[in-house]
C-alpha cells in the first residue's frame, strides 16, 4: 500500500511549467517534460518524508523543484557532452541547437527559483542554490580532469558529490528541515552516499550500447570514470593508452571484453560496499521514527539503481 501511494504521488507530481512566453520556448521545455523521467529524486524526496511523517502536499513543489532542477542540469550536460539522445529520445541540442539547449536549462532553473520563493522557505532555497553551485563547480572539476593525469579515486568522489550527490543531498535534507529534524548532517551525509553510487552506476552505463547514448561517451569526451580508472587499476599496462584515448577519440578502445567486464563487476563491487553503509544508516533512522516498514522500500529504491546495468553483470 505505501509502495502504491509513493507510485501515485511520482506518476501525478504535477511538472508541466505554466509560464508565458513570446518565443515556443515553454512549449518545447513541456513537450521534453512529457517525454517522461525515472524522477528518482522526486521520489527519494517523497520518501524521506513519509519517514519523517510529513503530509504529501507539503513535499508536491519541492518535489517538483527536484525534478525541473534535474532537468535542466541534464539539458547543460546534453550541450556540454555534445549528446545527439538520452534515453533513446533526440536531445534539446539536437533537435535546436546549444544556444537555445542552454537559455532553455537556464528559464527552468530561474522558474524553480522562482516557485520555490512563494514557499516563503529561504534557507531550503539557499540550499538549493547551494546544490546547484555545487553541481556547476562539479562540472568545472570535471572537464579539469580532461587534463590531467594521473586521475584518482578521490577526484571522481568528490566530481560524483558535487555533480551528482549535491541535488540528492537537498531531496534528502528538504524534508529534514521542512520536519525540524535534529540531525540534518546525516541526511545531507545520505544523499551525498547515494549520490556517489548513483554516479558510479551511470559510469557502468556509459560503457552499454542500449544506455540511450553512444557507448563509452565519457572516455571518447576526453574523461576517465569510475570503470576506465579501475581499468588502469587493474591492468596497468593499459594506462598510457587509455590516457591517450582522451586526446585521440579514433583510436581503437585499448581494453578487451574482458577486461572492461571485469572492471565493471570491480566497481559493482564498491557500489555494495557503499550501498551497505546505506542501508545501515537508513536502518538506524527508520527505527528511531518507528518506520521500520520503510526499510525495504529504501533498499528497493538504492537496488533499482543497479538495475540500469543489471544486465552487463550477466555478460
Amino acid at each position: 500500500m505505501i509502495l502504491q501511494d509513493l507510485k501515485s504521488h511520482i506518476d501525478e507530481l504535477p511538472l508541466h511549467l505554466r509560464a508565458e512566453t513570446s518565443s515556443d520556448l515553454v512549449q518545447e521545455l513541456n513537450d521534453l517534460i512529457g517525454s517522461g523521467g525515472k524522477k528518482f529524486r522526486p521520489g527519494l524526496l517523497f520518501l524521506m518524508g513519509k519517514l519523517l511523517k510529513l503530509p504529501v502536499h507539503q513535499l508536491k513543489s519541492y518535489a517538483r523543484s527536484a525534478e525541473l532542477t534535474h532537468l535542466a542540469s541534464l539539458i547543460h550536460d546534453d550541450v556540454i557532452d555534445e549528446s545527439p539522445t538520452r534515453r533513446n529520445t533526440p536531445t534539446l541540442n539536437s533537435l535546436k541547437n546549444n544556444t537555445t539547449a542552454i537559455l532553455a536549462g537556464d528559464f527552468l532553473l530561474a522558474s524553480v527559483m522562482g516557485e520555490l520563493a512563494e514557499q516563503n522557505r529561504n534557507d531550503i532555497l539557499i540550499d538549493l542554490t547551494t546544490s546547484i553551485k555545487d553541481l556547476a563547480d562539479g562540472e568545472w572539476l570535471q572537464f579539469d580532469l580532461k587534463r590531467k593525469s594521473p586521475v584518482t579515486f578521490k577526484d571522481l568522489e568528490e566530481v560524483s558529490i558535487k555533480k551528482t550527490g549535491s541535488l540528492i543531498r537537498w531531496c534528502c535534507t528538504t524534508p529534514g528541515k521542512l520536519a525540524n529534524y535534529h540531525d540534518i548532517p546525516s541526511l545531507a551525509w545520505l544523499g551525498e552516499k547515494i549520490g556517489l553510487i548513483f554516479q558510479m552506476a551511470d559510469d557502468i552505463v556509459d560503457g552499454m550500447e542500449t544506455s540511450g547514448k553512444p557507448a563509452f561517451l565519457d572516455i571518447l569526451n576526453g574523461q576517465i570514470n569510475f570503470v576506465t580508472l579501475r581499468l588502469i587499476d587493474l591492468y596497468p599496462h593499459l594506462e598510457n593508452d587509455i590516457y591517450e584515448l582522451r586526446t585521440d577519440p579514433k583510436r581503437a578502445l585499448p581494453w578487451t571484453p574482458s577486461q572492461y567486464q571485469e572492471a565493471i563487476l570491480s566497481v559493482d563491487r564498491s557500489i555494495e560496499d557503499e550501498k551497505q553503509k546505506i542501508l545501515q544508516f537508513v536502518d538506524k533512522i527508520c527505527t528511531e521514527n518507528t518506520q521500520e516498514v520503510l526499510i525495504p522500500l529504501f533498499e528497493m529504491m538504492i537496488n533499482k539503481i543497479q538495475s540500469n546495468y543489471s544486465q552487463v553483470l550477466r555478460g
